[in-house]
């Protein structure tokens, strides 16, 4: 057994070194097999029965790095050496020395191709929720007319989850800004808020008017075959910063705040999350906004941290928020991400995404 235990550290530590051309990674296992080769033949095979097994090294390697194929042909050539070795200084009981060595070797070869192709596609399933959570949480904001606004988002312990942020221009020159979040966790709930997302973005280019986007992206998910069961939660706010107004619909998601003075926006009517029903309708709040005033919209992340026992809860996020509400949006965002990852105690459990508007 410490043949595959050799062959396992071979394995975990081959990927930590750097790039080396194949010319050189060809001249390496040559080496070592040759070099155990040369060392059976210096010790004896009386005494260094178990240097064979040594073998497995070489195999484990050009599988790690080529693939089965170049295994198989290793295992083969690392034999053909081992029957040399023993032809020149005879083994006692060649033939099940042989299949013992070949045995190891070929088990060797299975993990080692194992590993590397469960760790390639660790590695692209990484890069792609990468991608995903790049397009849900754009780390660059688009040029808004009149508007300073600005965005904080941190992925919960899993990685990537079904928070989502869509702030882009609207047809009637208002500013359409949208925050949502997606039941459940992981890739799953990721590949969903980007098709949330999506069908968000496309209906913007024709239409601002809050509750209107929230029904159009509610007959998307009832539309959407094969997946039932799919819900949403969304705010959705116009801001017309030429007028100073502001308008939103809700669909099961937390309240907007009103800053400075962190009054809750409530949501008006029916505010059932999307995909909850085929028909949903939904109303406009709306409200005017001064000069020194803003809006601040979250994702139930910034309130579901925790620390021991306890729940950091609205109540504890707008005493974060309190000394920070009249800050210009920028800082606003950054400071309140870092309030509320230094109260909790550990990785978020939550995605924690924020997004801040204030008239310029």
């Amino acid at each position: 057994m410490w043949s595959f235990d050799l062959a396992a550290a071979v394995v975990r530590s081959a990927p930590v070194q750097g790039p080396r051309s194949n010319v050189a990674r060809i001249a390496s296992v040559g080496a070592l097999a040759l070099a155990i080769f040369g060392l059976w033949l210096a010790l004896g095979s009386g005494t260094a029965t178990g240097i064979g097994f040594f073998y497995t090294v070489p195999v484990g390697l050009a599988t790690w790095w080529w693939g089965r194929r170049a295994g198989a042909a290793a295992v083969l050539a690392c034999l053909g050496l081992f029957a040399l070795g023993a032809a020149i200084d005879p083994v006692p009981h060649f033939a099940a020395a042989l299949v013992l060595r070949a045995v190891a070797m070929v088990g060797v070869a299975v993990l080692a191709a194992l590993a590397h192709e469960r760790l390639t596609v660790l590695e692209h399933s990484a890069e792609e929720l990468e991608a995903i959570r790049a397009a849900l949480t754009p780390s660059s904001l688009p040029d808004l007319h009149g508007v300073d606004a600005a965005a904080a988002f941190v992925p919960s312990e899993l990685g990537v989850s079904g928070d989502f942020y869509l702030l882009t221009n609207g047809p009637d020159g208002s500013t359409v800004a949208i925050v949502g979040d997606v039941t459940g966790h992981g890739p799953a709930a990721a590949r969903l808020a980007t098709f949330v997302r999506a069908r968000f973005a496309a209906f913007a280019a024709s239409t601002a008017d809050p509750a209107e986007l929230l029904m159009l992206a509610n007959g998307a998910l009832a539309d959407r075959p094969g997946h039932p069961d799919e819900l949403v939660s969304a705010a959705c706010l116009r801001f017309r910063p030429d007028r100073s107004h502001v308008s939103w619909a809700l669909a099961g998601h937390p309240p907007p705040l009103h800053l400075p003075g962190l009054a809750e926006l409530e949501g008006v009517g029916e505010t059932l999350l999307l995909g909850a029903v085929p028909d949903l309708s939904f109303v406009n709040g709306d409200t005017d906004l001064a000069r020194d005033e803003g809006v601040l919209i979250y994702t139930d992340g910034a309130t579901d941290v925790r620390r021991g026992r306890d729940r950091l809860g609205l109540d504890g996020l707008l005493g974060l928020l309190g000394p920070l509400a009249k800050l210009p949006a920028a800082e606003l965002a950054s400071r309140a991400e870092r309030a509320v990852l230094d109260w909790a105690d550990g990785p978020i459990r939550d995605d924690l995404c924020m997004l801040v508007l204030k008239p310029e």
